[in-house]
């Protein structure tokens, strides 16, 4: 889908029952004009008080300027929500907040946290917390923990478990990991307990450091202190146990996820076909691959690729045209590379009807503009 098309249909979304502006939007138009009717548009709708609390509308709108590169467009819209009553409300503030978050403008992020006094809105430890949470999102990890240090005490706002959670994920991204150990001992100095979010963090950052003798120490503590792992928690393990090739292991601690009374989900599955990738074994991923449709959880577009790449790999071909047409039926796309060597694969092993059967589908395929051919074979 072009960028023109997507941004006349966002257009559409905004207007809803309003007038639509009658210049069209086409492919010739050039992106600084699409995107400015846009936000235009949007201006335009945010004088209904029910547009406002819709908030998919300013999603949709900030991800769609941000992809035009119009970040200018961004602050027109959220400055402009100012005039409006819904300003003093803190929920309304921090979603507008984290749209800046969404699309790395945590400077606007912080401009508008600082103003809100000035806009009669509340500013407590859940607007502070959406704030840490925007720099977050905007991948600025280093600051994160300046801010928790820095802003409490001037505002009087008491950090809370939450607060702690981001920052301890914040540092374990930067690579600091002692001191987000270090940090879930000052939460219990605080009086506040740690959580499964905050284990389940300091699990993720031990196992990808291969720091597995303290995450197993971790799990203990969470046993003494009734801390009950979640199935996130038992995925962490159970991808430690993929990477670390250890087969037997992470088929052993798979059952112990299901005899534990655990349904697992896709990211278990996932965890068990990306050891089968590894290995080669076709029969084992697509076993895997059977198991977690009965279980009725639904490959995402990232697992169909995987699954088509080990079986074009395995000159499976038969597999990778089910899995083409199973992705498409729940409205994944397939990567058209990919897609086009399942149908040269199928006319390699002289299964041309089946490579026509494949293209024809594409074609039908809406969501996703294929370009397939059908190579000459000899």
């Amino acid at each position: 889908m072009t960028t023109s098309s997507s941004l006349r249909r966002l257009k559409g979304i905004f207007t809803g029952n309003h007038r639509a502006i009658n210049q069209p939007i086409t492919s010739s138009t050039p992106i600084d004009r699409s995107s400015q009717a846009i936000v235009d548009s949007f201006k335009k709708s945010s004088e209904c008080p029910n547009f406002r609390r819709k908030f998919f509308h300013y999603e949709t709108a900030v991800h769609q300027l941000s992809e035009a590169k119009h970040f200018s467009g961004i602050i027109d819209i959220i400055e402009h929500q100012k005039q409006y009553p819904d300003i003093s409300n803190e929920f309304f503030v921090t979603r507008l907040i984290l749209l800046y978050g969404k699309v790395k403008m945590y400077r606007h992020a912080r401009k508008l946290f600082d103003e809100m006094p000035q806009l009669n809105c509340p500013r407590t430890v859940f607007s502070f917390n959406v704030l840490l949470e925007a720099y977050l999102k905007s991948e600025i990890y280093d600051k994160i923990s300046g801010l928790f240090r820095e802003l409490p005490p001037k505002l009087s706002i008491e950090p809370d478990l939450v607060s702690y959670n981001t920052v301890i994920k914040a540092l374990c991204k930067t690579g600091s990991l002692d001191s987000a150990v270090y940090l879930m001992d000052e939460i219990e100095n605080h009086g506040i307990k740690p959580n499964i979010v905050t284990c389940n963090t300091l699990l993720t950052a031990f196992h990808e450091s291969r720091r597995y003798t303290e995450a197993e120490s971790l799990w203990n503590m969470m046993e003494k202190r009734n801390i009950v792992p979640d199935l996130c928690s038992y995925n962490i393990k159970l991808n430690s146990l993929v990477k670390a090739k250890e087969v037997s292991k992470a088929v052993q601690f798979f059952e112990e996820i299901v005899n534990k009374g655990f349904k697992p989900d896709m990211f278990s599955y996932s965890a068990m076909i990306k050891m089968c990738m590894r290995e080669g074994n076709l029969e084992g991923a697509k076993m895997w691959y059977e198991k977690m449709m009965q279980s009725g959880s639904i490959p995402d577009h990232r697992m169909f690729m995987m699954l088509i790449t080990i079986a074009c790999s395995a000159r499976g071909f038969d597999f990778a045209l089910h899995l083409c047409k199973e992705a498409m039926e729940s409205h994944n796309a397939i990567d058209n590379i990919l897609m086009q060597r399942v149908v040269d694969g199928l006319v390699e092993h002289s299964k041309i009807e089946n490579a026509k059967e494949l293209i024809k589908l594409a074609e039908s395929y809406k969501s996703f503009e294929y370009e397939l051919s059908l190579p000459l074979h000899n």
